[in-house]
């Protein structure tokens, strides 16, 4: 068997600050009973000391949530930075593009392209394509033997469910 615990202190706890802490408080508890009763200067710091460790205490847990409202801050810098690069990329790739739309090129080339105008000396070639002919058309040929007539269809339904 294992060596048994002489007491319930967890293991990463110097036992002898444990053992001590004890008498630590006691001390305390002594020395302010002292100062009660004697109501001397020594219950003025004490209050007086008290007073700066919770003032302390609340400096130090406001610099950390600065600390960590700044990390935050930082972060969201750089996102937007890399938003504002990445539109400004895309301002420049969109007047680029008005740039050309509103171009003397970009106007010639639509009014030949689309709208099929030429410059004064250009010679413009139209092309001709045939007429399609068709053939004359011939006189119906003899009237072909009527078909006999197809029966109404809830006919043709009944004949496929009940066969005679």
């Amino acid at each position: 068997m294992g060596r048994r615990r002489s007491s319930a202190t967890p293991s990463w706890f110097p036992t002898s600050l444990y053992r001590s802490l004890p008498r630590l408080w006691a001390g305390l508890v002594a020395q302010v009973q002292h100062n009660l009763r004697t109501g001397g200067r020594g219950l003025v710091f004490f209050a007086i000391g008290a007073v700066m460790l919770a003032m302390i205490g609340l400096l130090v847990a406001n610099f950390v949530d600065q600390l960590m409202l700044s990390v935050r801050l930082d972060e969201q810098i750089v996102t937007m930075e890399q938003t504002v690069t990445a539109l400004a990329t895309d301002l420049n790739t969109l007047r680029d593009a008005v740039a050309y739309a509103e171009s003397d090129v970009n106007v010639e080339r639509i009014a030949r392209e689309q709208l099929g105008y030429a410059r004064d000396g250009d010679v413009v070639l139209l092309p001709q394509l045939p007429t399609p002919t068709l053939p004359p058309l011939q006189p119906p040929a003899a009237a072909a033997p009527a078909a006999p007539p197809q029966p109404d269809n809830w006919q043709r339904w009944w004949q496929a469910l009940f066969p005679s």
